[in-house]
C-alpha cells in the first residue's frame, strides 16, 4: 500500500482516509512535548473538532478525528484541517513541510495514499440466522421456567417472527414429542371425578401416603412423586418465592380408595 511520507516517515490513513498523528508526531522528531495527546487536550484543538463535528452531523462525512486501540494499526487519526492544526502546533517549519506534501498530492506531483481496502462482513443466510437465535432463546425461556421441548418450540416461534424462517418446519418436525404424553389433573379435576371435593381428595392422597403438608403446601412424598408432576404457575408468593401446583397423573387413582 503506498503511504504519504513526510521526512520519509510513511503516514498512514484509516478506512476513512484519515491520517496518523503518532506517524506525524515521529516526522516531526517525536519530541515528547509535541505529542499527539497534548494537541488534542488543548483548547483550541477542541474547539475545531466541536466545529468540525457540527459539520459532520450536517454532510453526514466521518468524524474528524478518531482512536483505534490494538492491533497494528493503533493510534489515533484525524482528517486533513487537524493535520494542519497538529503541524502548525509543532512548529511553523513542520507546517510549511506539510502543507507543501499535501499540495505535492493534490498537484499529481506525489501518489496519493492508497485507501484500505474495507473487507465485507459475510452474509448469513435467514437460516443460519434463526439457527444462531435458538440456543440464548431456548435458555432465556428455560429460565422462566418453561419445560424443554416448550422452551424448544417457543424459540422457534421467535425465530421465525424475527425471520421468516420456521426450522422446525423445515426438519419436518412440527411438534415436538414431550417427554411423557400422559395428562395431569389438579385435586379438583380428579376430585369431580369420583364425586367429591378437592378438600377431601387431598386428604385422601395424603391418608394412601401420596403427599405430605409442608407449611400451607401439599408436597408429593416419595411414594406419589412418580404420579405427580410440580408446576411452576408463573406467580409468586409475598416472599418472592415462585408459586407451584401440584398435579396428579391418571395412575393415582389406583393407588387411594375410593
Amino acid at each position: 500500500m503506498n503511504h504519504l511520507k513526510i521526512a520519509d516517515i510513511p503516514i498512514r490513513t484509516d478506512e476513512a482516509g484519515r491520517f496518523s498523528l503518532n506517524d506525524l508526531h515521529k516526522a516531526a522528531g517525536g519530541e515528547a512535548r509535541h505529542k499527539p495527546h497534548d494537541f488534542l487536550r488543548s483548547q483550541q484543538t477542541q474547539a475545531l473538532v466541536s466545529e468540525l463535528a457540527g459539520e459532520e452531523s450536517d454532510t453526514g462525512i466521518p468524524a474528524s478525528v478518531v482512536s483505534i486501540k490494538g492491533g497494528l494499526n493503533q493510534g489515533t487519526y484525524a482528517g486533513k484541517e487537524l493535520v494542519y492544526a497538529y503541524a502548525m502546533w509543532i512548529s511553523a517549519k513542520f507546517h510549511l513541510q506539510v502543507i507543501r506534501t499535501f499540495d505535492a498530492v493534490a498537484n499529481g506531483a506525489l501518489p496519493a495514499p492508497a485507501a484500505k481496502a474495507v473487507r465485507a462482513a459475510p452474509v448469513k443466510s435467514p437460516v443460519m440466522v434463526a439457527a444462531g437465535m435458538m440456543p440464548a432463546l431456548v435458555r432465556a425461556l428455560r429460565c422462566c421456567g418453561i419445560d424443554k421441548n416448550a422452551a424448544a418450540i417457543g424459540a422457534n416461534q421467535i425465530a421465525t417472527a424475527q425471520t421468516g424462517v420456521n426450522l422446525l418446519a423445515l426438519a419436518g418436525q412440527q411438534h415436538l414429542p414431550t417427554p411423557d404424553q400422559e395428562i395431569c389433573f389438579t385435586p379438583t379435576e380428579l376430585g369431580h371425578r369420583r364425586c367429591i371435593s378437592a378438600k377431601t381428595f387431598n386428604r385422601t392422597l395424603a391418608d394412601a401416603g401420596l403427599q405430605e403438608r409442608v407449611g400451607e403446601h401439599w408436597v408429593p412424598t416419595a411414594k406419589g412423586r412418580p404420579h405427580a408432576v410440580v408446576l411452576d404457575t408463573g406467580k409468586a408468593h409475598g416472599n418472592g418465592t415462585p408459586i407451584q401446583q401440584v398435579k396428579w397423573k391418571d395412575s393415582v387413582l389406583a393407588e387411594v380408595a375410593l
